[in-house]
């Protein structure tokens, strides 16, 4: 009877092989972990963090088991595939993001992007990494097939390394498209010049590597050196030059951007100017809202924005409401929220300062800043991102009299070296303490969750004074468990706490819970409870909203018992968000995916195409 010759047994590469292929195998991880940290900051401006986000992983794991068990091409075939593939991301990524989103689901569009786009480029990454570590010696030895050691380690080593890509100032500070056009031109550059490389046998029985010259060279691939030089410019980014020399006219839509520059912490900073309808369309009955309006946008949300034109008026009609720094006439505000948040001024204490001070946490385009300001109270501005403060001083009509009081830094931080500061302080300044704090935070449909715990409360309310009020402007549903947990948070940290909206029209109970509106929660360690004198015509500084607003603030409170009673003592702890324990920002998802939908309703799909 015939036996099965039994398979040959594997030959185990030299330590020195080995080591290659474990070297070459992490730069290509590396290179492919910065690429898609690249390629998430392209998404951003169009679709926000938590939808890029929300599905990725998950992409970068079926890209992962395609790449490492389905046959592959030849690894300088993927080589030169996926180099080409990062080359030209700028415009794939942008491009399919466009169309992606204008079918309007911020859940499924990001999901098809990352299909089309990102697991292509990491099937054929992870096909060169499987390729480098075929017969590895580890697997070998413990008789298990290598795809079982590169699946985990591939996908770990993309998604494990984005959060430390952003701390790296080079990478941090460089435009997607630079990244990833140079790391394609590198991929690109190293495919063409193969050939013409020594190779290098490397097995077990040489006793050091032997140094054998390439055969003959590929004119094909000389021909296409010169030509990625040219390939580099001409695969210029879709997006505006950043920072914009000079103000960008739309071929085909009513918009002027007038500012747009890049920024670390929201993708991009932008001031768009839409324009009121020229007298013929307006003959012509072709008038369509929005218009004569200037609009802050960072990522794909808006900071706030200002009426312009015909609609910047003061109430008395005596000229416009205000100026910007080329002296362009602005009017009211376009969202309210700021307007109630200056109602932090009418809460009654016991002891009026001689003079005031406030303390802004987030400056957004600077309205209540600049109403504070006007009624002469010594305002100190903490704002993280410099495009948004440059924003707000230039298209908005902020006017800083105090600039010694302006700190471009993380608002957690400063509040907590301001506190050890007044500690060790020998003579303490009135300066040193807050009557009003104004923390507006709100961004991308979410908040940053290490300025919404007990911490950081604590910290803050030692810098306000007694009676001091602090207002913290959030969205959401307050019915929501991210909603309920900042309220509960509040509520832990300070003595008492009021909540208003700033819609005009009436809710119900049930809409007070469950629709998507903006908030501000007036807190106070005072013993006395928080009450709100009338307004006088001072308050309104001549703009027809904020009087609309201040002067109806008795009709916009929320009962909070609505939603912390009944509440347990376990559900009370599981939502009181700590530096331990602070699931906000994963809570927010949900409502960043309204909130991406309403901010598509708000302005159409051209205007966030366009920065």
């Amino acid at each position: 009877m015939s036996q099965v010759a039994a398979p040959p047994p594997a030959v185990l590469k030299s330590p020195f092989s080995t080591a290659v292929a474990h070297s070459l195998s992490i730069v290509v991880l590396i290179g492919l972990s910065v690429s898609t940290y690249a390629y998430e900051r392209t998404l951003v401006p169009l679709y926000s963090v938590a939808p890029t986000r929300l599905h990725m992983n998950k992409v970068v794991w079926l890209a992962a088991i395609a790449g490492t068990f389905l046959p592959a091409l030849s690894g300088w075939t993927s080589f030169a595939i996926t180099g080409a593939l990062l080359f030209a991301m700028p415009q794939t990524a942008y491009w399919a993001a466009v169309y992606s989103g204008r079918y309007g689901d911020p859940v499924w569009g990001p999901v098809a992007t990352h299909v089309v786009i990102l697991a292509p480029m990491l099937y054929f990454g992870f096909s060169i990494v499987k390729e480098l570590q075929k017969d590895n010696n580890v697997a070998i030895a413990m008789g298990t097939p290598v795809q079982a050691m590169t699946l985990p380690v591939c996908r770990m080593a993309v998604m494990t390394l984005q959060d430390l890509w952003p701390m790296i100032a080079n990478l941090r500070e460089s435009t997607e498209r630079d990244i990833l056009v140079y790391i394609g031109f590198g991929v690109l550059l190293v495919w063409i010049a193969a050939p013409f490389l020594p190779k290098v046998n490397l097995d077990e029985a040489a006793a050091k590597p032997q140094i054998q010259s390439s055969g003959s060279g590929n004119l094909l691939r000389i021909a296409m050196l010169p030509l990625l030089p040219y390939l580099f410019t001409l695969l210029h980014s879709p997006t505006l030059p950043k920072p914009l020399l000079e103000p960008f006219v739309h071929p085909n839509a009513s918009l002027r951007i007038l500012y747009s520059v890049s920024s670390p912490f929201s993708g991009v900073v932008v001031v768009g100017d839409i324009p009121p309808p020229t007298a013929a369309e307006i003959q012509r009955g072709h008038v369509f809202e929005p218009h004569s309006m200037r609009y802050l946008r960072a990522g794909h949300s808006l900071l706030g924005g200002v009426w312009t034109g015909e609609r910047a008026y003061r109430k008395d009609g005596k000229g416009p409401l205000g100026l910007d720094a080329n002296l362009n006439p602005l009017g009211d505000s376009i969202y309210t929220a700021f307007n109630l948040q200056e109602a932090a001024r009418l809460v009654e204490t016991s002891v009026k300062s001689e003079q005031e001070n406030a303390l802004f946490i987030g400056l957004g385009t600077g309205i209540a800043a600049h109403a504070f300001i006007r009624h002469g109270i010594s305002s100190t501005i903490v704002e993280i991102d410099p495009a948004v403060y440059q924003a707000a001083t230039e298209f908005f009509g902020l006017t800083v009299p105090e600039p010694e009081k302006v700190f471009i830094r993380d608002g957690r931080s400063w509040v907590m070296e301001r506190n050890r500061n007044i500690t060790t302080a020998v003579v303490r300044s009135p300066d040193d303490l807050f009557d009003y704090v104004i923390h507006d935070c709100f961004s991308g449909g979410g908040v940053p969750g290490h300025l919404f715990t007990t911490r950081f409360w604590t910290e803050l309310s030692k810098v306000v004074k007694p009676e001091g009020v602090v207002a913290v402007n959030v969205a959401g549903k307050l019915g929501s468990k991210s909603m309920k947990s900042i309220v509960v948070t509040l509520q832990s940290a300070f003595s008492q706490c009021r909540a208003f909206h700033d819609s005009m029209g009436e809710h119900t109970e049930e809409e007070i819970q469950f629709e998507f509106i903006n908030w501000v929660f007036f807190c106070s360690q005072s013993s006395n409870p928080i009450t709100f004198r009338p307004t006088v015509e001072a308050d309104y500084l001549q703009s027809l909203v904020r009087e609309k607003v201040l002067s109806t603030i008795s009709e916009r409170e929320a009962n909070l018992n609505l939603i912390t009673n009944p509440m347990e003592p376990d559900e009370i702890k599981r939502l009181t968000l700590t530096d331990d324990h602070n699931p906000l920002v994963e809570w927010q998802d949900a409502e960043a995916i309204y909130h991406w939908k309403l901010m598509r309703e708000v302005l159409p799909d051209v205007y966030w195409e366009t920065y």
